[in-house]
């Protein structure tokens, strides 16, 4: 893993001298659809939203969804059903050159289903300049292609069944963006998930750093390294790298990771399409292959998923899923089918 990290800085200076030089080469107008890079960015000034005076802006939605699993992982076969209702509220604070976001998030647990209300962000930001600013406090980790939430999702599930979401981390970052190029570097107590613990010591850092590179207007690539130091098991990091190509109405996308999970090892790799047929209409499909291995056991996962997604209001959406999976867990081998209905409501 350090010849990745050191691979990683590499192609990271490289990306911001090969910026700079093409900057004053690109003339090129971008559609609406490339406006540049988000990565460390400051997003929370003139987002949209609800206005709550000169100062706030309120904004969220509410997930209500439908599932049906059915899988032979046993005899007989299993078969779930279940309705779920997820939301989230935001609240945007612009006294720039400070600028700051809460975001409250209500999600059935997992552990009981019960419904539980939880902080899921809440950070402040000091823009130094119009390109470089810092940021503190409980973030969204930087390493992943698909969004954390159901507004930023081209379906109704996300691509992996066993691997390593984004989530939400306290720490401090560093970030630049200008437009075609960004860049963070954080530093947290903890990363990953349900590993370690929230105690900053030296022999319990997390880091993570990515950047990422609008090559032509359209054509994003980024890169992320993120690696936690457990001073009572194996160390865990993340290699993280996508490429995704956004014209118009066609989404194109392409994700790689990497990881050492402790003891497992880990890798998967995600193709994503999606196209809009009319302001009505889309449709995506993804494909997303897992590999993971622990001592002499290895498990392998592929997904198909096929969703259809139907704009009824510029804030109401529903949605259909259909999601094939198949499993290889060495002596155990089996096939689950998804069905999802999703109602999106966003304010």
């Amino acid at each position: 893993m350090k010849l990745k990290f050191f691979t990683l800085v590499s192609l990271l200076f490289s990306g911001a001298f090969l910026s700079a030089q093409m900057s004053g080469m690109m003339t090129m107008q971008q559609n609406s659809n490339s406006r540049g890079t988000a990565l460390g960015a400051n997003t929370t000034t003139g987002a949209a939203g609800i206005a709550l005076g000169n100062r706030v802006v309120m904004r969220g939605y509410v997930d209500f969804i439908f599932d049906y699993q059915d899988g032979n992982a046993s005899t007989p076969d299993t078969q779930t059903e279940s309705f779920s209702t997820s939301a989230d509220v935001d609240f945007l604070f612009d006294f720039s050159p400070v600028t700051g976001e809460i975001h409250i998030g209500l999600n059935p647990s997992p552990d009981s289903g019960e419904d539980q209300v939880t902080l899921e962000q809440a950070f402040g930001r000091y823009a130094l300049n119009r390109d470089f600013n810092i940021s503190f406090g409980r973030q969204l980790t930087a390493l992943g292609y698909e969004a954390d939430e159901a507004p930023g999702l081209y379906s109704v599930s996300n691509a992996y069944r066993m691997g390593l979401g984004r989530d939400y981390v306290d720490g401090v970052r560093a970030n630049f963006n200008n437009g075609r190029f960004g860049i963070t570097v954080g530093l947290h107590d903890n990363y990953f998930e349900g590993v370690g613990n929230d105690t900053f010591t030296s022999d319990r850092i997390a880091i993570d750093l990515a950047a990422s590179l609008m090559i032509i207007p359209g054509l994003e690539a980024q890169l992320g390294y993120a690696s936690q130091d457990i001073d009572t098991a194996d160390d865990w990091s993340q290699f993280n790298a996508w490429i995704a190509y956004n014209p118009n109405d066609l989404t194109l996308a392409f994700e790689y990771n990497n990881a050492d999970k402790g003891p497992k090892d880990y890798w998967s790799m995600l193709l994503l399409a999606n196209y809009q047929f009319n302001e009505m209409f889309a449709a995506t499909f993804k494909y997303s292959h897992e590999d993971e291995e622990d001592g002499g056991s290895e498990t392998d996962a592929d997904r198909f998923t096929f969703a259809l997604l139907f704009t009824i209001t510029q804030n109401l959406f529903f949605n259909v899923e259909y999601s094939h999976a198949e499993v290889d867990a060495g002596s155990t081998d089996y096939d689950v089918d998804e069905f999802y209905l999703e109602a999106l409501l966003t304010f």
